[in-house]
């Protein structure tokens, strides 16, 4: 079997000895190195590069470089009938359960109130007793592998947490709602909200002035689903007006981020350049080995997000 890298961060000495090791038989070729016209039977990419014109026919599937698929999806280059199957990478699970968790505690502690204090050299004597993490609500937006993973992580870790999905899901020990009326339930009177939404037409805008009204005062938003999920105009008036305490951004509309948006300046954004869950070696190798035995043995693809078959 041969296969194609397509991804940047895959260019490295540590993803080459993972995947070789994980697969010793498999032809693996950088896309930069390949000859026009060359066929292979699995593209492992977040994207298609723009100089790719087309797959070849020998292809048969496109592994995501990635949980995310909307860009692939929507990409005119890649047939319908051509399986595609995402990243299930634990390490990257945990990297995102940390980002969420880093930014719930900063909520527990008031974090922007103290760095304002501290950049003030104000000494402002507490008036009330420090929160526990029992009184802090967390809601979970999204219930995918990645959404799944820092559901329970949260609840594991003491926090009361709600969770919303498109369809019904069940998970021990998290309020779990689902639906358009799911929504606002699941939201109402969140200290933290955490959206890890796929990008989807329904979803666009969804972190809103309608759901940034409903959470408690001085809540801290979190974004590591998608830019369009945001109304960045919307999260401008509520954090200026004092409703919203903090948001931590880790994807945006635009990337990079261009240098002249007010996001780099406020003093109440926490602004990371879509890094919170990196694709780990170990687990991208046993990833896609798993799709590569799926393949050989003509089974469904683990991570499977679009057959290829008619319905």
């Amino acid at each position: 079997m041969r296969i194609v890298i397509a991804d940047p961060l895959a260019y490295s000495d540590s993803f080459e000895r993972a995947l070789r090791a994980a697969l010793p038989s498999t032809d693996f070729v950088r896309w930069p190195d390949l000859a026009d016209g060359a066929e292979y039977d699995l593209l492992v990419a977040w994207h298609l590069p723009k100089e790719m014109i087309a797959v070849p026919r020998s292809l048969r599937a496109i592994f995501c470089f990635g949980a995310g698929t909307d860009q692939l999806l929507n990409d005119p280059r890649i047939p319908a009938d051509l399986p595609i199957a995402r990243l299930q990478d634990q390490g990257q699970a945990e990297q995102l359960l940390d980002y969420a968790m880093h930014a719930v505690f900063a909520r527990l502690h008031d974090d922007v109130a103290t760095r304002a204090d501290q950049h003030a050299r104000l000494w402002r004597l507490p008036h009330r007793q420090n929160r526990t993490r029992g009184s802090l609500r967390t809601a979970v937006l999204g219930l995918g592998p990645l959404g799944l993973h820092v559901a329970r992580g949260l609840s594991a870790a003491g926090f009361p947490v709600s969770a919303w999905s498109r369809n019904p899901r069940r998970i021990d020990g998290v309020a779990c709602l689902h639906g358009d009326e799911g929504l606002g339930p699941c939201v109402d009177g969140a200290d933290v909200v955490v959206n890890l939404l796929p990008s989807r037409h329904e979803t666009k805008g969804i972190l809103s002035d309608w759901l940034f009204s409903r959470l408690a005062p001085g809540a801290y938003v979190v974004n590591l689903g998608r830019g369009d999920h945001l109304d960045e105009e919307a999260l401008r008036a509520a954090l200026d007006r004092g409703w919203l305490g903090a948001a931590w951004l880790d994807v945006f509309s635009v990337e990079p981020l261009p240098p002249e948006h007010w996001f780099w300046r406020h003093e109440r954004i926490r602004l990371t350049p879509h890094r919170a869950g990196l694709p780990t070696p170990q687990g991208v190798a046993a990833s896609i080995a798993a799709v590569v035995a799926a393949l050989e043995q003509g089974r469904r693809l683990p991570g499977l997000v679009r057959s290829g078959e008619a319905d």
